[in-house]
């Protein structure tokens, strides 16, 4: 799942790269105003999106090594 994200000052855009991470968009976020293919969040909402995405990709992560693994690394939005 991966998520292009551009600050644009007081809005936040959020483009889904993939197919994933369109699903997770749609289930997770409420409607929000688009510009082209980026969904705008206020900024001070934003946090709380990018935590999620975070936590989901950390899982898929931890799930591909299977269970005892290493859990460290670069978290990816």
């Amino acid at each position: 799942m991966k998520f292009q994200i551009n600050n644009h000052g007081s809005l936040i855009g959020f483009a889904p790269v993939d197919d994933t991470a369109q699903a997770w968009w749609d289930e997770h976020v409420q409607e929000c105003p688009q510009m082209g293919n980026q969904y705008l969040v206020e900024h001070g909402y934003a946090h709380v999106i990018i935590e999620a995405i975070e936590a989901v990709s950390l899982k898929q992560q931890a799930a591909s090594r299977g269970a005892g693994g290493p859990t460290g690394g670069k978290r990816q939005a």
